[in-house]
């Protein structure tokens, strides 16, 4: 059945009872914030970079070997800048053509290297930790992100992976720097043009720079998943800006042409070797490039917390899929799982991105409807990051870094005492670093990986590694013959003791150096010891 028409009214009849009605009430004013969004941001970051430089700060000894050689390496280019052979490791790859892997790091520690150590150290730790919160608050302010503060705040809550990295003297914090800066810019849609210079300084602060040439491809074929019809295209130009920008870079490297191989060794020999190499190689690795074990894992929960959002948000809110949500979305995704799975490394790059992307979603989300019905967010957020940075401080407290250097007094004593030119056989192949810096005067085995040892002359590594294991059948001849050694250090640690025991048994063998945590044995009274 029809229904009936109902009659319009008429225009007199509206304005009518508009005037009977009163006037309209006003839009309610939006509500001023006690304290502006811009000072919360800097107290938060203000707050984040006192946490990590307190947790350094009570810990001042270096938290690892490679802060020796860093500071070291600093320190020669005071006197020479282009370093062309590194003749402190006569078996590395590096004696015969030296490339810097991360030049431009070591040009802002040359005014830091002449500090006494811890404070050259706290110095560098507190450099990059400026430029990566910095960069972080300022890249949520410009792409105004709701809530930033409480992001920045959430560094502080990334779980004792990501803080070792924050608190140690090395490069790697200026690649998540880089890479948020990079993936803000993206974001931003800034001019393809910043990308050229801002990729070119990537590469040259750290070997991983090329990196950005990944996040702005991704950014280029991402947007074929966009949500928005608009960005349903491919965007070649910021691939090539950063492609462009970082070889630009490359070939501004001091040591050029050396880079590329150095580069290629570092990118490509060197993982592939941690994962299906050389088994001698394998057991001289450090533990950076392998998976963590459970324990280690779980001890990184509130690092998991960004990245569930992040991931729900994704798949159930279709809206927000973005050309920079899911370039940004997709890298810590991807970065987090290869972190937790495969090489450890890479987990301290993706919690920070986590973060970063994060905001990326709550920018598209907007505020949420009915805001009385999240009255009660901030105080839950809050006791979750204090309860995270919490559990962070006590189990990097816990594990001992910065509370003590094994090798530091080991490495002044050779250096008071070792004459120029004499080589020491490290049993702990990283001891060549604080060696470097204490006693230059040294050469010894390899520098920064054993990698570059092994490519140089496979069969003398293989000697090396059954005479640190206590293979080696005469590892006193082997050593004076094959590395012409005067010195051995030796760590007080299991995995040395047989070693241990084995030159023990030598006649006339002179302990020159013992202290709690390493030997040095002299090698000099042993007949046909040489150079």
């Amino acid at each position: 059945m029809a229904g009936r028409t109902r009659p319009q009214e008429s225009r007199s009849e509206r304005r009518r009872k508009t005037r009977a009605a009163g006037p309209a009430p006003p839009a309610p004013a939006p509500r001023r914030e006690r304290v502006p969004a811009g000072v919360k941001l800097g107290l938060a970051t203000a707050a984040v970079l006192l946490f990590y430089l307190a947790m350094r700060v009570a810990a001042s000894h270096p938290w690892s070997y490679d802060e020796y050689y860093h500071l070291g390496l600093a320190r020669e280019m005071r006197a020479d800048f282009r370093i062309e052979s590194f003749r402190w490791t006569p078996f590395s790859v590096f004696a015969d053509a030296f490339a810097d892997k991360e030049p431009l790091f070591h040009v802002l520690l040359m005014p830091l290297a002449r500090l006494p150590l811890e404070w050259a150290g706290l110095a560098g730790v507190a450099l990059g930790q400026l430029f990566v919160f910095g960069t972080f608050a300022v890249a949520l302010w410009r792409l105004r992100v709701p809530h930033a503060h409480w992001l920045v705040l959430a560094l502080a809550a990334l779980g004792p992976m990501f803080a070792l990295r924050a608190d140690m003297c090395r490069p790697h914090l200026l690649l998540v720097g880089f890479s948020v800066l990079v993936l803000a810019l993206l974001a931003a849609e800034a001019s393809w043009k910043w990308l050229v210079p801002v990729c070119a300084l990537f590469g040259l602060v750290h070997a991983g720079g090329w990196i950005a040439i990944a996040y702005a491809g991704l950014w280029g074929v991402v947007g074929l998943l966009s949500r928005r019809p608009a960005e349903r295209r491919i965007a070649w130009r910021p691939a090539a800006a950063a492609a462009g920008g970082w070889l630009l870079g490359q070939l501004v490297h001091p040591n050029v042409p050396q880079n590329f191989r150095l580069l290629w060794l570092q990118t490509f020999v060197v993982p592939f070797q941690s994962a299906a190499g050389d088994a001698a190689l394998q057991s001289q690795l450090g533990t950076e490039l392998t998976p963590p074990e459970l324990p280690i894992l779980l001890l990184q929960w509130p690092a998991f917390a960004a990245p569930l959002v992040l991931a729900a948000a994704l798949a159930f809110e279709p809206r927000l899929r973005t050309r920079a949500t899911l370039t940004a979305g997709l890298t810590a995704l991807a970065f987090l799982l290869a972190g937790t799975f495969f090489m450890r490394r890479f987990f301290e790059l993706g919690a920070p991105l986590a973060v970063l992307a994060l905001g990326l979603v709550l920018r598209e989300r907007g505020e949420p409807a009915g805001r009385r019905a999240w009255r009660w967010w901030p105080a839950l957020v809050g006791l979750f990051l204090l309860a995270g940075a919490g559990s962070t401080w006590r189990t990097v407290r816990a594990q001992g870094f910065g509370m003590f250097s094994p090798p530091r007094e080991m490495a002044r004593w050779l250096g008071a005492h070792g004459r120029p030119g004499e080589r020491v056989f490290t049993a702990q192949w990283a001891d060549s670093a604080p060696l470097f810096y204490s006693a230059p005067q040294l050469q010894s085995l390899v520098v920064l990986d054993p990698t570059f040892f092994y490519v140089k002359d496979p069969r003398r590594f293989a000697t090396y590694v059954r005479i640190v294991q206590g293979q080696h059948g005469d590892p006193v001849r082997a050593i004076r013959e094959e590395f012409g050694a005067r010195w051995i250090t030796l760590w007080k640690r299991p995995a040395y003791q047989r070693l241990a025991t084995q030159l023990g048994r030598v006649p006339g063998m002179r302990i020159a150096y013992d202290d709690p945590f390493y030997l040095v044995l002299d090698l000099e009274t042993q007949s046909g010891s040489r150079r």
